[in-house]
């Protein structure tokens, strides 16, 4: 058999609204690599071909939320074991907003570590693909696996040892070299917003509005079906203006389902970062002396630290490992703002598992000559409230001298932006890719699809001419 060769086509490389920087005025990286046109650079569509040796039936190899006490018994904090876990509650005393039920994400699967199988919906039919399955050992007729982002419920079971071609952007391929140490033969390189060939199916990554390098697949599959993989994402209307969205008629949609429910709502990416913005610059006018943390997943929350790094005219300091990680972007002039010297600047980055009195307390104390306060922001979108959806409307959990903002800051949609895209988008059939654990859990999503759809059919028999 031949060895796996992508071919690549221009596409409309336009910058996106959503893209990490370009919302606080940093120039896109996509600017920088297009120049004006619109045709991807050789070296951006494709850094390597699958080794020849490497052909379909030959060697294969083969999110949870704890939570921890802040310690004390009023308020609860997430303690990512994993770094980049989906967002995990936190109940706020004093004015925060409440605790609300939640569904089981991704418990579709297999519970058994030595039964598991790979569910439906990871599976692109009609082709050897597979997204963001590499748990389940190998699968048997998937030549191809695709990854939407670097997040370890993605990417869980991709190892140094792996040895069959992984799809990703450079973004994401960066993170799993340098992190999974995955060898650089296996990990082919797509260009976003460029249409590319791969085992004969036409392919199209787009950004996904989630974390550094997530990006939705968009499939053109032999028979002509069209078919939306949107990974983990935060629906957008700049979403809207997606050319290559524009142009097709998406028969089938992999959704992400994270917060599919009428109560999860809460304010939009643009308004928490303001909020977060404003208020650290707000404290650093009246005590200069107040040190400013944000707290983050291995990947993720990165618009939030950067802007407020940004209106306070400083750096950001980070561990080595976050440091590295963020050097995979490939961003000059977001590197320029980094640093790994936590004396040289008031803004600092730390997991999300400290954000809670205990550890901004030991991080203080590191400081104590130097700051005499701490103003931290916990990002998370299960801070929110049916009652409560504006920003105005937050409130600090205070003790002593430590202040914690819990921000309804999410890269997953809202359940309103969720139910706008896909009523914008009109697909056939919608395959929710979380949540699907139950019975229950599938039955109330289902019912929701029919009526968004069933609404957008009445308003177009409203438009029709009588």
């Amino acid at each position: 058999m031949a060895s796996k060769k992508i071919k690549a086509k221009s596409g409309t490389a336009g910058l996106r609204q959503t893209d990490i920087g370009v919302f606080f005025g940093l120039k896109a990286l996509k600017e920088q690599e297009v120049k004006g046109n619109d045709t991807p650079r050789k070296e951006d569509i494709w850094t390597g071909v699958v080794s020849p040796s490497v052909r379909a039936g030959s060697r294969r190899q083969k999110k949870r939320k704890a939570t921890s006490s802040l310690s004390d018994s009023n308020m609860l904090v997430a303690a990512d074991g994993r770094n980049d876990k989906k967002e995990s509650q936190m109940p706020v005393e004093n004015g925060g907003w409440p605790r609300r039920k939640r569904w089981n994400r991704r418990q579709g699967e297999d519970e058994s570590e030595n039964t598991k199988q790979c569910p439906f919906y990871k599976k692109i039919p009609g082709t050897g693909f597979a997204v963001d399955a590499f748990q389940y050992g190998p699968i048997e007729g998937i030549t191809g696996y695709f990854l939407t982002h670097f997040h370890s419920d993605h990417y869980s079971g991709l190892k140094k040892s792996f040895r069959l071609p992984i799809f990703c952007n450079k973004i994401t391929g960066n993170l799993v070299k340098s992190k999974l140490r995955v060898e650089e033969q296996y990990v082919n390189i797509l260009p976003m917003n460029a249409e590319c060939t791969v085992e004969g199916v036409s392919v199209t990554l787009l950004d996904a509005n989630h974390c550094p390098g997530a990006a939705m697949l968009l499939f053109q599959l032999p028979n002509g079906r069209t078919v939306l993989h949107t990974g983990d994402f935060r629906a957008d209307p700049s979403m809207e203006r997606y050319p290559e969205l524009l142009g097709s008629k998406v028969q089938t949609l992999y959704l992400d389902t994270t917060y599919c429910s009428p109560e999860y709502t809460f304010p939009t990416q643009q308004e928490v970062i303001s909020f977060a913005a404003n208020t650290a610059f707000e404290h650093m006018t009246l005590n200069p002396q107040t040190l400013v943390v944000c707290g983050t997943y291995s990947i993720g929350k990165e618009k939030v630290f950067l802007a407020i790094a940004e209106v306070l005219g400083c750096k950001v300091c980070m561990s080595r490992d976050k440091y590295n990680t963020m050097c995979c972007l490939e961003s000059d002039s977001i590197r320029e703002r980094l640093t790994m010297d936590w004396n040289t600047t008031q803004v600092h980055v730390l997991p999300m598992m400290q954000i809670n009195f205990k550890g901004l307390q030991t991080h203080l104390n590191k400081f104590s000559g130097k700051y005499n306060q701490i103003l931290a922001f916990k990002p998370t979108g299960w801070t929110f409230s049916s009652q409560n959806t504006c920003v105005e409307s937050i409130q600090p959990v205070v003790r002593g001298n430590i202040s914690i903002y819990g921000i309804p800051y999410s890269e997953h949609s809202s359940y309103l932006e969720m139910k706008r895209f896909v009523q914008w988008l009109k697909p056939e059939k919608i395959l929710p890719t979380v949540n699907v654990g139950s019975w229950r859990s599938r039955k109330e999503m289902e019912k929701l699809f029919d009526k968004w759809m069933t609404e957008v059919r009445l308003e177009g028999m409203k438009c029709q001419p009588k």
